[in-house]
């Protein structure tokens, strides 16, 4: 999601689980920071941007969350009701039968069990549950937001930051690390681009959502004559690596949406991008209540891969 700017503040959504990678400032770089940043509005004590927050918040996530929750009742409503109205409406109708072939044998001067009335206010009785039941679904329909509420922040410093404050500790091995990670992102938009190049040359129309955390998936990919969406995970791999590793969003995104959920996987190795793999239908398991993420065989997830078309 493209990030909103207010009172020099720049607003996004950090999805469900923002701070999973980071790690708490040592004492040093706090002092850093600090000094570096003294005359900065973000560390000054009379600023709060809570306002900005709770506005950007109704105005850009709210309705997101509305919607998705919405669509998930609805649907759990709709199933509710046709279950309630199929066996309320066949016992209703099986009582109004017995009443009614009760009163004829009354009528015919033969003793019954059971009397006609008491079969018919059963059959009344249920008509009557029947509606109550049907009214509180229908109010179940209305689903409304309450009112978000700011309860915590955290400021994030990168790393970059850090170093050119000079922030001791940063060894050959960190250096390392950063350059990893720039190779890991070289991958990953490497992967991106041949499965947008992909989806276009399949006639559909994709769209880039990686930036929107908390989605579970990075393209969002519509079938110009259906209008179905594909929900699209990339994950690019270098030559020679073994593990595939989603994030409890991208499972749960894989078990909510089972048929329209892609994993692409794109092997790169070095300059040479191979064709994206689409593995569809993968049982990826239910994450734990404590799970941030799991590791999946590369090899397993090629096997069942196949052709994006």
């Amino acid at each position: 999601m493209s990030g909103e700017r207010s009172e020099g503040f720049l607003f996004r959504d950090a999805g469900a689980a923002p701070y999973l990678d980071y790690r708490p400032a040592t004492i040093e770089e706090r002092i850093l920071v600090l000094e570096g940043q003294a005359h900065s509005s973000l560390l000054s004590p009379h600023s709060s941007p809570e306002d900005e927050v709770l506005a950007y918040a109704i105005t850009r996530i709210v309705p997101r969350h509305v919607e998705e929750v919405r669509a998930q009742r609805l649907s759990q409503i709709d199933k509710t009701e046709r279950e309630v109205k199929a066996r309320l409406t066949k016992e209703i109708n099986y009582w109004d039968r017995r009443a009614q072939d009760l009163k004829d044998k009354e009528r015919a001067g033969k003793r019954t069990r059971l009397p006609a009335h008491v079969a018919q206010e059963r059959a009344d009785t249920l008509a009557d549950r029947l509606q109550t039941r049907l009214a509180a679904l229908q109010a179940e329909r209305h689903i409304m937001p309450a009112p978000p509420k700011v309860t915590g922040g955290s400021l994030i410093i990168p790393g970059g930051l850090l170093r050119r404050l000079g922030a001791p500790g940063f060894s050959q091995a960190d250096r390392a690390e950063v350059a990893d990670a720039a190779e890991r992102k070289r991958v990953e938009l490497l992967a991106m681009d041949a499965v947008m190049a992909t989806e276009r040359a399949l006639g559909r129309g994709p769209r880039d959502v990686s930036a929107e955390r908390g989605l579970g998936y990075d393209i969002e990919s519509k079938d110009p004559t259906t209008g179905e969406l594909l929900f699209i995970e990339v994950k690019g791999r270098q030559a020679g690596a073994s593990t595939v590793t989603l994030t409890k969003n991208e499972i749960l995104a894989a078990l909510n949406s089972a048929e329209r959920f892609r994993l692409a996987i794109v092997e790169v190795d070095g300059d040479d991008v191979r064709d994206p793999i689409y593995v569809q239908g993968f049982d990826f398991g239910q994450p734990g209540f404590a799970q941030t993420s799991a590791n999946f065989d590369l090899t397993t997830l090629l096997k069942h891969g196949g052709d994006p078309a």
